[in-house]
């Protein structure tokens, strides 16, 4: 079953299809773009958003975490975004690689930094 950014998982631990722990467990993006990843170590995602994006997001958290009517709110921004990097990568394995989990990357890492244009 595919973790959720909130409700339904607790925010805790929850095994997806992207290879492990989806929330609170190991960093999945972290393991993505390459690094020495630890068992259950996480590891900060050198990805750029835009500043409206951030700030969406930012609200987004705080106002689930005071909704009385959200029964299971995000424990935090990491946990929440976690969560929707899995449920990306579920989704695009699924519609792109039959469901599989893409095979590792050639090289060690990916090229990081600001968008091109």
């Amino acid at each position: 079953m595919s973790p959720k950014p909130f409700g339904g998982n607790g925010g805790g631990s929850s095994e997806g299809g992207a290879g492990g722990q989806t929330t609170g467990g190991s960093s999945i993006l972290g393991k993505l773009i390459g690094g020495q990843q630890t068992p259950g170590g996480k590891s900060k995602v050198p990805a750029y958003v835009s500043n409206e994006l951030l700030e969406r997001l930012r609200d987004t958290i705080v106002g689930l975490q005071r909704d009385p009517r959200v029964e299971t709110p995000p424990v935090s921004l990491s946990s929440f975004v976690e969560a929707a990097i899995a449920l990306a990568i579920e989704e695009a394995e699924e519609q792109h690689n039959g469901g599989r989990r893409y095979p590792p990357r050639p090289n060690a890492k990916l090229k990081t930094g600001p968008p091109i244009g």
